[in-house]
């Protein structure tokens, strides 16, 4: 069961990322827009993040931090996260994953919310952490 779900998983993974790749969400009104932005005015972590990953596919890493941040950090830990075990495996490690400690979700919670608050502030140099317009 875990490797139909994995598979299924990895399928639609691929097919989001295809979607991604092909369409540019500055460009099309498929994507759906940010409610909290929208109702608010004020960006969420998530602000940028269908751009970022489109860029990211398109390997232009400037646009990628300059419509958010976090998506480069979040992708280095999804590869980290299935990159250990086959290291420790392939290279005999003993390694301990980092992501499996105690206060790692609490250090990646309070980075968010530290990303959260800061990109709002309208001043020199927080500006930048705010997602760039289409």
């Amino acid at each position: 069961m875990k490797k139909i779900l994995n598979g299924g998983l990895l399928v639609l993974f691929a097919g989001l990322a295809v979607l991604y790749f092909l369409l540019n969400p500055d460009e099309t009104e498929f994507f759906p827009r940010c409610l909290f932005h929208s109702f608010t005015g004020y960006y969420c972590p998530g602000c940028g993040s269908q751009r970022a990953i489109h860029y990211f596919l398109h390997l232009r890493l400037g646009k990628v931090t300059a419509t958010n941040l976090l998506v480069l950090p979040a992708f280095l830990i999804i590869a980290y996260h299935y990159l250990h075990p086959l290291l420790n495996k392939k290279l005999n490690w003993k390694l301990p994953n980092l992501l499996y400690l105690k206060s790692t979700p609490w250090v990646i919670f309070l980075v968010i919310i530290l990303f959260w608050v800061l990109r709002n502030i309208p001043v020199f140099p927080f500006y930048f952490l705010a997602p760039g317009e289409p």
